[in-house]
């Protein structure tokens, strides 16, 4: 199949096309959306459809064993196989949303492509080949979004719950209430991970010594989290993912109805001595014997011990006698996410994990909230303006990114005013920022970077995909609006941007004279220039008074 001209590139376009040809029903009162989770190990599809009220029909659900991150973790590179694998998969993905006609697709990455050098290369492939914009979540969004996709099975309760996902290169472990997370851990160990690590015999076999092994490299992830778990108090551990579903089949199919296997509403229980029996006959069968077993797939078959050993190793270090299953994970997740950020919920949208998790990090570095408010909607204003006149293309999402980032513009004072706008930027980058993808987190970085500097190269940690003209134009309105309120008193009251032939102007209405803004901006105007490659000429008057020209 060719990488350039897809049939897949323009979902929306496919599917107007494919209902004229008759293979979906068209229906102006319903979205359909793919969601795609590609893990580590696994790749899982789900495409849902949605009423103009946000209620949900489940259409097909898709999951393939892809280990995307075979070896990845020990090379910090994805393999050339297991990219093929991955890509075959997602095309397959494609092929499926268009017969849905679905419009929009939902794809993250995980633990394999926030660890591997290449994962960018990766990520442009899957682009040109299936039109997927495939985003790259971190740890702390991991276990978010499955925090979020088990809490949907569980009944209204004020009860807290442990939550654990075993991926394939990575362990997301959360204590939270239905209102409240207590705390967010991502483990850097996964059942393709340490299998990886751990190898068995020719056969495939796993001595009890290599089991041991594999047992104090999980409890060495694990120890640092038992004080958040002490002072959590869960009522129980819910696990969620392919590992914990996979034992529980291999559990009731080996201890049968005298295993006590009954539906509750937290999931079906399985005991850490089950677990532990199975790790241990797991351990003795060769690869082919394991790959025999009903209900495991073999690719599943080859990393099972692995996760069975950071199952039970979590048990043991909490003292947990057992833990519930559930189907639910980060697709559920996927969904109820993109159902709040979508669909008007009491005549608002919601997106309330990423505004607390800003408005938190804000809180705790004491950034002064009147003036990043009033700086995010002189930007935001000026921003919109310039997209009005086509200056810049535009970005789904920068302007709630541009809000975000004007909250955040000074956190870095609290480590030094001297260059804040580098320990800001810092600060945003890692941490933990909850409901956004690494994309916009990045994004949002370098915003708070270029918010005092926007003509400077940016850092190390910084760099990725180039800054598209959108998000420079960002950058350049925050920029702006940071010099037009140098004295904190938001002084300037709107913004107008004009432009005529090449040449563009800003009028700026103030509520009174603010000398010290004027000067601010009669500085900077060689760097906004070297930022656009053209000049902007400000007007300022005070209400209906002309008070002066910079640049005329």
């Amino acid at each position: 199949m060719s990488s350039t001209n897809h049939q897949y590139l323009n979902l929306a376009e496919e599917s107007a096309k494919s209902q004229e040809r008759g293979f979906v029903r068209p229906n102006p009162t319903v979205t359909r959306v793919g969601f795609i989770d590609l893990g580590s190990n696994s790749s899982r599809l789900t495409v849902v459809e949605f009423d103009r009220r946000g209620r949900v029909t489940v259409l097909n659900r898709v999951k393939s064993m892809v280990r995307l991150g075979e070896r990845a973790f020990e090379t910090k590179e994805l393999q050339p196989e297991a990219m093929d694998r991955a890509l075959a998969c997602l095309v397959e993905f494609a092929e499926i949303c268009h017969s849905y006609g679905v419009t929009e697709v939902v794809a993250v990455g995980t633990a394999a492509l926030r660890v591997a050098q290449n994962s960018i290369d990766f990520v442009n492939r899957v682009k040109e080949r299936t039109g997927f914009d495939l985003q790259v979540i971190s740890g702390d969004e991991e276990a978010r979004l499955i925090r979020v996709g088990i809490w949907d099975s569980l009944p209204k309760t004020k009860d807290s719950f442990l939550f654990i996902d075993i991926g394939g290169g990575s362990t997301e472990v959360s204590v939270s209430s239905r209102d409240k997370i207590y705390f967010l851990e991502s483990l850097n160990i996964g059942c393709v991970m340490m299998t990886d690590a751990f190898k068995g015999n020719a056969q495939g076999k796993i001595s009890s010594s290599v089991f041991a092994k594999m047992q104090q490299r999980a409890q060495e992830k694990i120890q640092h989290i038992l004080k958040k778990t002490e002072r959590s108090r869960f009522k129980a551990a819910i696990a969620s993912s392919g590992t914990a579903q996979a034992l529980l089949n291999l559990a009731q199919a080996k201890f049968g109805e005298a295993g006590g296997f009954l539906q509750k509403e937290a999931g079906i229980e399985l005991k850490r001595s089950q677990i532990a029996a199975l790790a241990k006959s797991l351990s003795q069968m060769t690869s082919a014997e394991r790959e025999k077993l009903p209900g495991l797939s073999p690719a599943r078959a080859q990393v099972i011990v692995g996760g069975a050993a950071i199952l039970l190793t979590i048990l043991q270090t909490l003292d947990l006698s057992s833990v519930y299953v559930t189907p639910n994970n980060l697709q559920d997740g996927q969904v109820v996410d993109y159902i709040e950020r979508h669909f008007d919920r009491n005549g608002k949208k919601e997106n309330y994990w990423r505004k607390k998790s800003v408005k938190r990090l804000a809180k705790h570095y004491h950034c002064e909230k009147a003036h990043a408010k009033h700086m995010g909607e002189v930007a935001l204003s000026l921003f919109e303006q310039a997209q009005k006149l086509k200056l810049c293309e535009s970005q789904p999402g920068l302007p709630e990114l541009i809000g975000y980032a004007a909250r955040l513009h000074d956190i870095g004072i609290a480590i030094s005013y001297d260059k804040h706008y580098m320990h800001g930027a810092y600060l945003v980058r890692y941490c933990p920022l909850l409901g956004f993808t690494e994309q916009e987190v990045l994004t949002m970085a370098r915003l708070v970077f270029w918010h005092s500097r926007p003509s400077s190269e940016l850092p190390a940690f910084l760099q990725g995909a180039p800054a598209t003209k959108a998000q420079k134009w960002a950058a350049l309105c925050l920029f702006i609006a940071e010099n037009l309120d140098r004295t904190h008193r938001s002084l300037a009251k709107s913004l107008k941007l004009v432009k005529k032939g090449n040449n563009l102007t800003i009028e700026v209405l103030l509520t009174s004279p603010a000398p010290l803004e004027q000067a601010s901006i009669e500085k900077i105007r060689k760097q906004i220039k070297r930022v656009l490659g053209v000049a902007i000429d400000f007007r300022f008057t005070i209400e209906d008074r002309e008070l002066e020209i910079i640049g005329l």
